[in-house]
């Protein structure tokens, strides 16, 4: 089986890991023939190809991009991108196109109709994007199953100058409708706001769950992961990805600062704090009793895993989110995480299982609880070993590769296709 990946980009983000390994879990499992067109490509891969063939049509398309989103015609018109998909799809003649993250700039909505044409398309949705008009996050505000756009859908990234969002919903459920295409959502939760989407009516959907590599993300011996990372060989050590330093409107920024304050006026020792990524620490570092240890940007999955096993507790204090890597990566390396109860962190992160639950913006309980963790050594680790059981019980590769590769087959032998399935 041949499939297309298209996807934003090939290295980093969320939606860019979760496909590379969905196609290496077909590829190990299945041998399926991988290719890859991004918007930005990063790597050397030769099975990968960027939508625009040098770096002035990319910075055309750039400009063409903010000014298109300050007139609320969000990508309506990329000329070079979308002449390349279509070209590379016909050149490469796959039996499934497996879409992703259709937002930053370089892909037109309308395309997928057209996509749809040369073999059937499998979107694996990573946010509420394709059936909000602009907003990859709604915060809990459903409009969007009225089809309406409301004023403060605009500000939320990919942001919109002109509310158009009505006119961009239509155009979605048109283009939706006219495609030979197939949902599939990696939680439970982005199911059931999709299933209620106006603009997915009649498509078939499917939620597989994210899988992450048990041998690579597994627990490690602490004190060998600490001093290969120059951490404090003794006492706790809390872990965060420093994008949740920045005022990022769905990362939390904010209430990240607020729980290490508290947490801060609670310790009567110092605190190791382990950060994982590149951020704005400088509101952090006058935390008195709050040791930081910034590991900087990950140098590959091995590192990250060696982390997780270093720290005693990860810290997720998301304002929304799907079904967040960070986590599952935790949990599969026996680390127990605090995570908000909202869209589809209780899905990875079970209350007494693999970590604890705390309400949207209730900063003092994060503080809290994570007090009351890192001070029960006991219950950290039963959390430990639960964690682990129920990351290698729920989400393994294996398990995600074979409901991805089960649904492709079923799409193309629907669709009546005489690829070497």
């Amino acid at each position: 089986m041949k499939i297309l990946f298209i996807n934003s980009g090939d290295t980093s983000g969320g939606a860019a890991i979760a496909a590379a390994r969905i196609a290496r879990g077909l590829h190990a499992g299945y041998g399926t023939l991988n290719y890859f067109l991004v918007g930005k490509k990063s790597s050397f891969d030769q099975h990968t190809f960027q939508t625009t063939a040098s770096e002035y049509q990319s910075c055309i398309e750039q400009l063409i991009d903010m000014t298109t989103n300050r007139l609320g015609l969000q990508y309506q018109f990329f000329p070079f991108s979308s002449r390349n998909i279509l070209k590379t799809a016909r050149d490469l003649k796959p039996d499934i196109i497996s879409l992703h993250n259709t937002h930053g700039g370089y892909f037109r909505t309308t395309l997928i109709k057209e996509l749809s044409g040369i073999a059937p398309v499998v979107w694996t949705l990573h946010d509420m994007w394709s059936f909000t008009g602009n907003a990859a996050h709604a915060f809990g505000d459903e409009a969007w199953a009225r089809m309406e756009n409301p004023q403060q859908y605009m500000s939320v990234y990919p942001a919109i100058g002109i509310n158009t969002g009505r006119y961009l919903l239509r155009q979605k459920m048109r283009t939706y409708s006219g495609s030979d295409l197939t949902i599939v959502t990696p939680s439970q939760w982005l199911y059931g706001l999709a299933s209620r989407s106006p603009v997915f009516r009649g498509k078939k959907r499917e939620c597989i769950p994210h899988g992450v590599d048990h041998q690579i993300f597994r627990p490690k011996n602490k004190r060998a992961c600490r001093l290969a990372l120059s951490l404090p060989e003794h006492g706790k050590i809390l872990m965060f990805c420093a994008e949740f330093t920045h005022e990022n409107l769905w990362k939390g920024g904010s209430e990240l600062l607020d729980i290490l304050k508290a947490i801060d006026s609670r310790s009567s020792s110092e605190v190791n704090i382990l950060i994982l990524g590149k951020g704005n620490l400088k509101a952090i570092e006058g935390l008195n009793r709050l040791r930081i240890y910034n590991m900087g940007y990950a140098q590959g999955e091995e590192f990250v895993s060696q982390c997780f096993s270093a720290a005693d507790l990860v810290m997720y204090p998301t304002r929304a989110d799907n079904m967040p890597l960070v986590l599952l990566e935790a949990v599969s390396c026996g680390t127990p995480c605090i995570a908000t109860n909202i869209g589809g962190c209780p899905e990875i992160v079970r209350d007494g299982v693999s970590g604890v639950l705390v309400d949207p913006l209730d900063t003092a309980g994060y503080a809290k609880q994570a007090a009351s963790l890192l001070s029960d050594d006991a219950r950290l680790r039963r959390l430990s070993e639960s964690a682990r059981d129920f990351a290698v019980h729920n989400f393994s590769m294996e398990q995600m590769a074979s409901r991805y590769y089960g649904l492709f087959k079923s799409i193309v032998e629907g669709r009546g296709r005489a690829g070497n399935v």
